[in-house]
C-alpha cells in the first residue's frame, strides 16, 4: 500500500507492466521527458500517462477547486456515492510522494495547497468563486514554466488534495482517508454504494427514454387523423436538401411542427463540399446550423451518436454508402416513433424519378441529388420520402384550414 504494486491490477485485467508498453508506443507524448530510472517514479509516469489521455482530467481539476472553495456545499448537495466513486479514482492515482517529487515546487503538502498556477487557472482568473484560491497562486511570468509531466503530476495532487479536505470536514460527506496507506475509502458499504449506482443508472436511462417518448407523443398529437396526416413529426433531410432548400429547412424549423434530425452523414458531405470555392450552398448550410446548435433549438438537431441501425445493403458506391448512413438514422428514429418519419429530398429529384428521368444538378452545386433506385430503397424500409418544397406546402395548407395544430 506504500506505492504501486507491480501487479495490482490499475484497470481490470491490466498491470502496470501493459500500461509500461504504452508508454514506450510512438505517438507516446511522454518520451521526450527524462526520468531518473526511480522504479517508483517510472511506474508514476506510466499511470499519469494512461490517465493523461483522459479528457476529464482538467474538468475534474477546476471542480475539485470550486468543491474546496465552497466546501459548505459538500456535506448538502453531493451524495456518499459521489465520494465513494472520486475515492475510487484517487486511488488509482500514484502514491502522493511520488507525484510530490516530480512537482517538487508547485504543491506544498503540508497546507494541502497549489502554489503554481496550471493553464486552467491562467484562463478562469478573475472568476469570483475561485478568487481566493487564485490569489495565493504563482501566475506567468512569475511562476516557473511547467512540462506537460509537471502539469499533470499538478493536477492529480490538486485532486487528492480535494479527497483529504473532504475527510478532515465534520460532519464527514462519505469519505475517509488513510495517511500511512494514502488509500481513500468510503463510509458506505460496497454493496450499498453499488447499489445506489445501479438506482442511478437505472433512473437515467428511465428518464432519457420518458423523454423520447414525450417527445413523440407531442409530436404525434399535432398530427390529425385527416387528409394531412401524412405530415410526419420527424424530418431527415439528405445533403443536397440543406444545400438547395435550405431556406425552406428554416421555415419549417420556425413552424415548430416537425423536429429535423441532421444525420452526421450530411455533416460529413458539407465539410467536404464546402472546400469548393464556387459551393456557397454547403457554407451557409454549415453556418446556420453551427449557429442554431450552439444556441439550442427543440425542433432541430444533429444526429445522436447512438441512433442509427444497421441496414444490410451493399454500398459499391460512396454515393450508395452514405446513403445508407443517412437511412439508418431514419430507421433508428422510425422504430423509436412507430415509423413516423419523412426523409426530405430535393423536389426535383421527386419529379424525375416520377418521370423516370435523369436529375441533374445545379451547374453551381458540386454535390449529387438522390436518385430514384435510393429513394425506392427507403421506402421499401417503410421511410417516407418526400421532397422538401411540397412539404412544406402541406403544412402552409393544413395550417390554413386549421386542421393540425402544434399540440401543447
Amino acid at each position: 500500500s506504500s506505492g504501486i504494486n507491480a501487479e495490482w491490477p490499475l484497470r481490470p485485467g491490466v498491470t502496470i507492466q501493459q500500461l509500461g508498453e504504452k508508454l514506450s508506443s510512438p505517438d507516446n507524448q511522454f518520451q521526450s521527458l527524462q526520468i531518473s530510472g526511480n522504479v517508483e517514479e517510472e511506474r508514476s509516469v506510466v499511470m499519469l500517462h494512461v490517465i493523461s489521455t483522459q479528457s476529464l482530467l482538467l474538468p475534474l481539476k477546476i471542480l475539485g477547486d470550486w468543491i474546496k472553495a465552497r466546501h459548505q456545499l459538500i456535506a448538502q448537495d453531493l451524495t456518499g456515492t459521489f465520494w465513494a466513486q472520486f475515492g475510487d479514482l484517487l486511488n488509482l492515482f500514484p502514491h502522493t510522494r511520488d507525484l510530490e517529487r516530480i512537482v517538487k515546487e508547485g504543491f506544498s503538502q503540508s497546507q494541502q495547497q497549489q502554489k503554481i498556477a496550471l493553464p486552467e487557472d491562467v484562463a478562469l482568473r478573475g472568476l469570483a468563486p475561485l478568487s481566493t484560491l487564485h490569489s495565493q497562486l504563482e501566475f506567468p511570468p512569475m511562476s516557473p514554466d511547467l512540462n506537460l509531466l509537471d502539469e499533470f503530476a499538478l493536477r492529480l495532487l490538486c485532486l487528492k488534495s480535494v479527497g483529504q479536505f473532504a475527510a478532515q470536514l465534520r460532519p464527514r460527506p462519505g469519505l475517509q482517508y488513510d495517511l500511512n496507506s494514502d488509500l481513500y475509502s468510503s463510509l458506505l458499504a460496497k454493496p450499498q454504494v453499488r447499489s445506489m449506482i445501479t438506482d442511478r443508472e437505472r433512473t437515467m436511462k428511465a428518464m432519457a427514454h420518458r423523454r423520447l417518448q414525450s417527445e413523440i407523443k407531442g409530436l404525434e398529437y399535432s398530427v390529425s387523423a385527416n387528409q394531412y396526416d401524412s405530415l410526419s413529426p420527424f424530418l431527415v433531410p439528405v445533403t443536397s436538401t440543406v444545400c438547395l432548400h435550405l431556406r425552406t429547412v428554416k421555415l419549417l424549423v420556425a413552424t415548430q411542427r416537425s423536429v429535423i434530425i441532421i444525420p452526421k452523414q450530411v455533416i460529413q458531405d458539407l465539410d467536404s463540399l464546402k472546400k469548393s470555392r464556387e459551393n456557397h450552398y454547403a457554407r451557409d448550410a454549415i453556418k446556420y446550423f453551427e449557429s442554431m446548435f450552439k444556441n439550442g433549438n427543440w425542433w432541430l438537431r444533429g444526429q445522436g451518436d447512438q441512433e442509427f441501425m444497421s441496414v444490410k445493403e451493399p454500398a459499391p458506391s460512396p454515393e450508395m454508402a452514405g446513403f445508407l448512413s443517412v437511412l439508418s438514422c431514419c430507421l433508428y428514429l422510425a422504430n423509436k416513433s412507430q415509423g413516423i418519419v419523412t426523409l426530405l429530398v430535393p423536389d426535383d429529384a421527386v419529379s424525375a424519378a416520377k418521370n423516370h428521368k435523369n436529375c441533374n444538378a445545379p451547374n453551381n452545386y458540386t454535390g449529387s441529388l438522390p436518385s430514384g433506385e435510393l429513394m425506392e430503397l427507403a421506402k421499401r424500409y417503410g421511410i417516407r420520402v418526400e421532397g422538401a418544397l411540397e412539404f412544406y406546402s402541406k403544412w402552409t395548407m393544413s395550417n390554413r384550414h386549421g386542421k393540425i395544430g402544434r399540440g401543447k
